[in-house]
């Protein structure tokens, strides 16, 4: 079955456990630097993530339940424009972070089911989910409020490499007509200028950059007539600390539990539809690579 690749962190390329063993851990090129001890837990923050202040404010929470203070490096600034793709997250890059910059990755994005791709596998660990996230059908027609209400002959948007392209373009080629965009940013600004009558997108990417739909006369509603529409968002660290990712989940189940993640989102205006805290029962799937459970 053909993988599908997550919106906001894309893990493209294997690392073989031979060439890792032959690396100085010292080497800035390494993917395997010493690990790092202390009461610090450095979180690596990436600014191209449009809900980062979220993730920067739920990392804080998750260190001080742990009793240590974080910190944050970094990894990408905002993007320079609308129609500037963000550079897809391989997994080389990724295991070079963990190794000289960062403990953890905050905002993974990962499947529900085992069947389609998911960030934990021999180099790499993903905490219990924290957030569940969804693809939005976005309308300004109040008469077209799903997927389901859409004309087959009226415009449809979406990112031209994304999941629902490629699910539409395979099970309903010729019941719509597309209107393909490059990047989630320029779709969301097409559909808040009205340049764009109806889309889908993922619910961050949305909310992140307009969290007031009914301001600009946009309706969401969550797809659910297409497969695989919303997906976990994780942590992710080295395989070599288990133990960490044991504090992590306590941590973050606590969170869950005591509401401090609900009002994180209500916080930063991402309580909508789309966007929910994943249950305590909520469970990563098992890898396909090998099993971590």
């Amino acid at each position: 079955m053909k993988r599908f690749r997550p919106l906001l962190a894309l893990l493209a390329l294997d690392v073989s456990g031979a060439a890792l063993a032959q690396e100085d851990p010292s080497a800035p090129t390494s993917t395997s630097g010493f690990l790092r001890s202390g009461t610090t837990l450095r979180f690596c923050l990436d600014q191209q993530n449009p809900i980062w202040r979220f993730e920067q404010d739920l990392a804080l929470a998750v260190a001080r339940s742990l009793g240590r203070k974080a910190e944050f490096y970094v990894h990408r600034q905002p993007l320079p424009d609308l129609d500037t793709a963000p550079q897809p997250l391989d997994r080389l890059e990724l295991l070079r972070l963990f190794a000289h910059h960062c403990d953890i990755y905050p905002g993974l994005v990962g499947s529900t089911t085992p069947a389609f791709d998911y960030p934990a596998d021999e180099q790499m660990y993903a905490t219990r989910p924290y957030l569940r996230a969804s693809y939005l059908f976005v309308s300004r027609d109040p008469k077209v409020k799903t997927l389901a209400d859409l004309p087959r002959t009226a415009p449809l948007s979406m990112e031209r490499n994304g999941l629902p392209a490629y699910l539409m373009y395979a099970t309903r080629r010729g019941q719509f007509t597309d209107r393909p965009v490059n990047t989630a940013a320029r779709l969301v600004q097409d559909l808040v200028k009205g340049q764009a009558r109806a889309g889908i997108v993922f619910a961050p990417q949305l909310y992140g950059r307009q969290k007031d739909l009914a301001k600009v006369g946009l309706s969401a509603t969550p797809v659910t007539t297409l497969p695989n529409m919303t997906w976990y968002v994780i942590y992710g660290l080295r395989r070599d600390r288990p133990s960490l990712r044991t504090q992590l989940d306590s941590a973050l189940a606590r969170l869950i539990q005591r509401g401090e993640v609900q009002k994180l989102l209500v916080k930063h205006g991402l309580n909508r539809p789309g966007i929910t805290v994943a249950g305590v029962s909520d469970r990563r799937p098992t890898s396909e690579s090998m099993n971590d459970r």
